[in-house]
């Protein structure tokens, strides 16, 4: 079922680089692949789907960073199938988000093209410490997905005031720190006191994109608009 949802939620990617002063809208997340770049777009010329997230204000936004290449970009939620939420980039990078849980990446490379979390996910939205396992499979350079099991120990990270666009809010941390055989990695979640749900992020993606942080955003558009209330990562 996780394999279906995220192919069905998957498409093909493009790639966009971005001038100085672009806002995140215009420049998505614009990531550099190894590839030549092909031309930007000119500032609030969007892809039609993109373009049409950018019409709906109803549409809920997060902010996507990934940290070893210092780049971060702003994505809306296209779609909600089986519980997996998929969120686009204008330059059609896209992320695959179950209740904030990482699930899927599209468009980084070296893409992280399932997880099962249902274990880590039901302990730490509780609350709960323990153990859990997850199942991550990676696509490699060779076009073959290479799957790893990890065992993770879930504990609480105690509580804090986190800076989000629309203020300062009150989470709970949870930590979870998963081993393989050969790979080691912590997840950090950060949850929020009155909804409940996660508001900010740091998670593994894989070993050769690392860490990614997501965090609940404000709907900004492109043209000059009233911005909507904070949305949760993973809210419907």
């Amino acid at each position: 079922m996780i394999m279906r949802s995220l192919i069905l939620g998957a498409a093909l990617f493009a790639l966009t680089s971005c001038g100085p002063g672009a806002s995140l809208l215009d420049r998505g997340v614009a990531l550099a692949s190894g590839q030549e770049q092909p031309t930007a777009r000119p500032a609030g010329q969007f892809p039609p789907r993109f373009a049409a997230l950018i019409a709906n204000q109803s549409v809920p936004a997060l902010v996507l960073t990934v940290e070893e290449r210092n780049q971060v970009g702003r994505l809306l939620r296209e779609s909600r199938i089986n519980g997996v939420d998929t969120w686009l980039s204008s330059d059609i990078v896209a992320l695959m988000l179950e209740d904030g849980f990482l699930q899927g990446t599209r468009g980084l490379g070296s893409e992280l093209f399932a997880a099962d979390v249902s274990q880590p996910k039901s302990l730490v939205l509780s609350a709960r410490g323990g153990y859990s396992d997850r199942l991550h499979s990676n696509l490699t350079g060779n076009d073959q997905i290479e799957t790893r099991a990890y065992r993770c120990l879930v504990e609480s990270g105690g509580s804090a005031v986190i800076s989000l666009e629309a203020g300062q809010v009150p989470t709970r941390i949870m930590t979870e720190d998963c081993k393989s055989l050969d790979q080691s990695f912590r997840n950090t979640y950060w949850i929020g006191t009155n909804s409940g749900v996660i508001v900010q992020s740091r998670q593994w993606a894989g070993e050769k994109l690392g860490y990614i942080k997501t965090q609940a955003a404000v709907r900004k558009s492109a043209a000059p608009a009233a911005a909507t209330p904070v949305v949760v990562v993973g809210a419907d």
